[in-house]
């Protein structure tokens, strides 16, 4: 039950306090037994003389004073009357208008000319109202940003405490999201219906810049039906405080292009920037940070509202995790002039190759490091893919698969695990391979619902001349050889693969084809699903799978004698392929510590096993502490509070530990679009201005107020029948004497 309605009725029950004058009378008027006196025959002989003038006067104060009684309780009730509906009921301290603010704080609204940016404005304009608003209206406050936020979700009838809210509202680094927004208006309504009747009327003010990444969907049908809905409980007022024209310059990507990174080695980074308005902002330098020194700076100049790609270099000289950041001078939008990366350079790659006949592996291992060298940028081991569950696979940044017979469950879900947590498969099929053993260990489990790879083995292929088809080189595994037509991957001599399918609706794609439409290369990254806060990550690693052998030893032995498969391992295209295969499933450690607002990241404590509390610092210097969790012989945690934007670091609560980089955390660039609406594509309901008419009588609700508060009435009214029932007890006593 409403507090205000139930205290309301209390107070009014105080007004049965005004039957006690009554009672009292009655009371005092019990017989008594009557003695005769002689002085009193010639009192009652006057008295009887004055009698009925005597009775109305008492019967006259009597009312007086029940009146009295009856005001003070009204008051107390603070009943309000709306005219022609009768007494409305009870309902909280405030008028009969419930307004629900609803700011915009997508960061887009941080954009700003003259001081003042278009969040300060409509902040001003929140003001505004509810300084404006009569005596007792209540309030409601929601922020419009990646989620629908209800900063006050039932009225408020106090301003000030509205005023502080108001204040304390800060950028969203985010997108807002225009379907939650109208639904949260439409639970606040209802709320505020139910329990708040006496707030007669309600209107929605939203304050907003229009900016078409949130309002371009404002016609879709759950758009219109939710504001259908509001419509019929409220009326929409939305004022826009953006402007028409804008100058806005952006970093919108920022990307490693060396797959991976060692010291001494130079290291190349792509930066996309965009711009608005290169008339009035031609060109701007971008500077590159690392670890907070200035490396490197070029002046890039801009065209109107396209991308320019710019490549920074530096070279690192240390191994560890490294920070960089990305600036472009202030603009009148500071939030998308910079970009924070998290990058991780290793003393060395560390890459395991398995095969059940290791000598076969020389040609992989040939071509993932042709050098050899023990100070190589690559360390490539081999082994027997018998020694699979003995090996501790977390301790490198890629496994290889070459011909392995099968995979066992046991087997599989280590090779889930270690993908799981972000490390890069990458299998090579041939005449050895089960298809069933393969496609058991892709299927999706009851622990793990999502396939390892989204692709079906079939069987090996007819003999027959076949050749590869890359088709537009699309697919970043094919670099190499856009433009190079000379350089054998199209000549390269295929008599058998194994024929895969991909199953309608997979994540998988294919990289590489063969003449006859089947692929050749596919690749997918594993998404491992969340069941609880022990779950390491929402992005997996990388897996690819190549349909030929890497190794001459595959053959097709309904001939006789026996002839290979390929050539493929000893041809040009191979080491190539090879190369790009190894960046392409490394890739995925660079995703795994470079972020988008919200999503969860995953740390690794190395060395002290026992160290299981793990402070981590955010942008803004303030820190959080999070317990390990024990599992695969390391200490893992997960932090999900990533809802500010730059360097995340850690520090593991044991003596002597350090502080060290972490992951890094951007907004989604799209906000920078600072393009507005098309209005013509805004349903009238949400356009600027005023829409709808009050559900209380069919007014606006900025009309003036048709309800009555009885309670002020009523005070007056008690306070001039006190003056009333004194002169009439005065005039009635003296009359008496």
């Amino acid at each position: 039950m409403n507090p205000f309605a139930f205290s309301s009725a209390t107070m009014l029950l105080w007004g049965l306090a005004a039957v006690a004058p009554i009672l009292i009378h009655l009371w005092n008027r019990r017989r008594y037994r009557e003695t005769d006196w002689a002085a009193m025959k010639f009192l009652l002989a006057a008295m009887k003389k004055n009698r009925r003038r005597i009775q109305v006067e008492h019967l006259l104060l009597l009312l007086v004073r029940c009146a009295i009684l009856l005001f003070f309780a009204i008051a107390l009730a603070d009943m309000s009357c709306v005219g022609g509906s009768g007494i409305a009921g009870f309902g909280g301290p405030g008028s009969a208008t419930h307004t629900v603010l609803v700011i915009d704080q997508s960061y887009s609204m941080a954009y700003g000319e003259d001081g003042q940016t278009r969040l300060d404005r409509a902040k001003e304009l929140a003001r505004q109202l509810v300084n404006e608003a009569s005596e007792g209206d209540g309030f409601t406050l929601i922020t419009m940003g990646r989620t629908a936020r209800g900063v006050i979700s039932e009225p408020a009838f106090d301003p000030g405490d509205v005023l502080r809210e108001i204040d304390q509202i800060d950028i969203d680094p985010g997108v807002a999201v225009l379907d939650l927004t109208l639904a949260e208006i439409e639970g606040v309504l209802r709320v505020a219906a139910r329990d708040f009747p006496r707030l007669r009327r309600s209107q929605v003010c939203i304050l907003t810049d229009y900016g078409d990444v949130t309002w371009k969907d404002a016609a879709s049908q759950s758009s219109e039906q939710l504001l259908t809905k509001i419509q019929e409980l409220a009326v929409m007022r939305t004022l826009d405080v953006g402007q028409p024209q804008t100058t806005n310059s952006a970093i919108v990507g920022a990307e490693q292009v060396t797959p991976y990174l060692t010291p001494n080695q130079p290291a190349r980074f792509r930066v996309d920037i965009t711009c608005d308005n290169a008339s009035q902002l031609p060109s701007q330098v971008l500077q590159m940070m690392v670890d907070g020194r200035l490396v490197s700076q070029k002046m890039v100049p801009f065209v109107d509202n396209q991308i320019v790609s710019v490549e920074m270099n530096t070279v690192f000289t240390q191994p560890g995790t490294h920070a960089i950041e990305f600036r472009l001078e202030d603009d009148l939008l500071k939030v998308d002039n910079h970009r924070y990366v998290v990058v991780e350079v290793k003393p060395q790659l560390r890459v395991l190759c398995l095969a059940s006949d290791v000598p076969s592996l020389k040609f992989l291992k040939l071509a993932l490091d042709p050098s050899g060298e023990i100070d190589s940028a690559i360390k490539v081991e081999t082994m027997n893919a018998s020694a699979l569950l003995d090996i501790d696979l977390l301790a490198y940044d890629a496994v290889y698969l070459s011909n392995v017979p099968q995979i066992a469950p046991d087997e599989a879900a280590v090779l889930r695990g270690y993908v799981e947590r972000g490390g890069g498969l990458v299998i090579f099929l041939g005449d050895k391979v089960r298809a069933d053993s393969y496609n058991a260990a892709f299927r999706p489990t009851g622990e793990n619902p999502a396939p390892l790879l989204g692709v079906h083995l079939d069987q090996p292929s007819k003999r027959g001349e076949y050749f590869l088809d890359p088709r537009q080189y699309e697919s970043p595994i094919l670099e190499p050889f856009r433009g190079q037509q000379a350089g054998g991957l199209l000549t390269t001599p295929v008599w058998n693969y194994f024929q895969v399918t991909l199953p309608e609706g997979s994540s998988a794609k294919a990289d590489l084809w063969f003449g006859s439409g089947d692929p050749a290369i596919v690749s997918g990254q594993y998404h491992p699903a969340l069941k609880d806060e022990d779950v390491v990550s929402r992005l997996g690693g990388n897996v690819l799978l190549f349909c030929l052998p890497a190794s001459t030893d595959s053959v097709d032995r309904s001939l006789d004698p026996p002839e290979a498969w390929t050539v493929f391992p000893t041809w040009p295209s191979f080491p190539p392929l090879v190369q790009e295969s190894l960046a392409m499933a490394v890739a995925s450690q660079f995703d795994r510590r470079n972020r988008q607002l919200g999503e969860v990241f995953e740390g690794i404590v190395e060395g002290n096993l026992g160290a299981t509390l793990i402070e981590v610092t955010l942008p803004d210097d303030q820190s959080s502490r999070i317990e390990a969790v024990a599992r695969d012989d390391r200490l893992f945690w997960a932090f999900d509070r990533t809802d500010q934007v730059g360097i995340y670091r850690s520090k593991s609560l044991s003596d002597g530990a350090t502080s060290q980089v972490e992951f890094a955390v951007n907004p989604d660039p799209r906000e920078s679009d600072l393009t507005r609406v098309a209005m013509e594509n805004v349903p009238p309901g949400l356009q600027p201005g005023e829409h709808g008419a009050d559900v209380a009588g069919g007014s606006p609700v900025v009309a003036a107020a048709s309800s009555i508060d009885l309670f002020r009435y009523a005070l007056i009214l008690v306070l001039g029948l006190l003056f009333f029932e004194s002169f009439l007890a005065f005039r009635f006593g003296a009359a008496a004497r």
